[in-house]
């Protein structure tokens, strides 16, 4: 009886492994789409000489396509959903765990959630397959200590990845893609789907920077400083109802500009450009910007990246 027990237990642990391998293998075998972006990202040698980095504007507002044929560079959009500057920071370091450092990197600043703490990480389950990665454990480990469990305990990990990563993964293993996975191309989102649903609701508040959103964005300055890596800040364009959310707007954006000169870094800032910021048609939220939105908006960056003197 208890060998029966024994060898069902091991069974049961061996299937649980074995699971976890066919979901998080069939992830990583995906040919387009989030997880091909974070496969190239996290476990692929790359050559880029220009990286984008941020949130998920910088993902869905930075088009490399585009950007490049404007600009001669050769791009990857390393933004990230909920990507604080802790979370850029990890990203950027686990990049160059296998990859040559690029020569630009454009951050994304993003003045409305500059108060949030860095303690939290969106969509962490689509980070399982990619835990190898020693120094993207390491920075997402000291964020959620969860990650322990997540790499080495599939019985703890497999729940949290759930039946959203099924589909995918089986794309992965038969090759297959979806609408959704058409959408990203060297990493940029191309965002053209809109509900019915108003996301343009506001609420003020006053922001600040907070002290890790600072630390963190130092130790991206200090990075490309010792790197010889030229840093660009950009902001991307807000709808114009949320230019009075948060109360304090230019402070905010002012106390980047600052930090911006001290350390002589280019900052293009678009977060209330007239153009852009009055056209609803452009905007699928208050600070998400749909597909010509983000087109207009990389002209823009792509003609103030050539008029810098070389």
């Amino acid at each position: 009886m208890i060998r029966k027990l024994i060898i069902y237990i091991f069974a049961f642990v061996l299937l649980t492994y074995g699971l976890r391998w066919f979901i998080n293998e069939g992830l990583r075998r995906n040919a387009k789409g989030v997880y091909e972006k974070y496969t190239r990202l996290f476990l692929e040698k790359n050559t880029f000489n220009t990286l984008i980095l941020g949130s998920s504007r910088a993902e869905m507002h930075m088009d490399v396509s585009l950007l490049d044929s404007l600009t001669g560079l050769h791009s990857f959009n390393a933004g990230v959903s909920g990507g604080t500057t802790r979370m850029a920071y990890v990203v950027m370091k686990s990049y160059l765990h296998n990859s040559e450092v690029p020569k630009t990197i454009f951050l994304e600043c993003d003045f409305h959630i500059s108060h949030l703490k860095t303690d939290t990480i969106f969509n962490f389950p689509r980070y399982f397959p990619y835990l190898s990665n020693p120094v993207l454990y390491k920075g997402f480990e000291a964020i959620d200590p969860r990650f322990r469990q997540f790499r080495y305990n599939p019985l703890y990990s497999l729940p949290y990845s759930g039946i959203h990563a099924v589909s995918p993964a089986l794309h992965g293993w038969t090759g297959t893609s979806g609408s959704y996975d058409d959408a990203y191309q060297n990493g940029f989102f191309r965002n053209t789907q809109t509900d019915h649903y108003d996301h343009f609701n506001t609420s003020a508040y006053y922001g600040y920077i907070h002290p890790e959103t600072r630390h963190y964005l130092d130790s991206i300055i200090d990075f490309c400083k010792a790197s010889r890596c030229r840093l660009i800040f950009t902001m991307s364009p807000a709808y114009e109802d949320a230019q009075k959310e948060v109360i304090n707007r230019e402070r905010i954006i002012a106390q980047y500009r600052n930090i911006a000169d001290a350390h002589h870094i280019p900052f293009f800032n678009y977060s209330a450009d007239s153009s852009i910021c009055r056209n609803r048609a452009f905007f699928e939220d208050n600070y998400h910007m749909l597909y010509p939105g983000a087109r207009l908006f990389t002209r823009k960056i792509a003609g103030d990246f050539n008029n810098i003197p070389r």
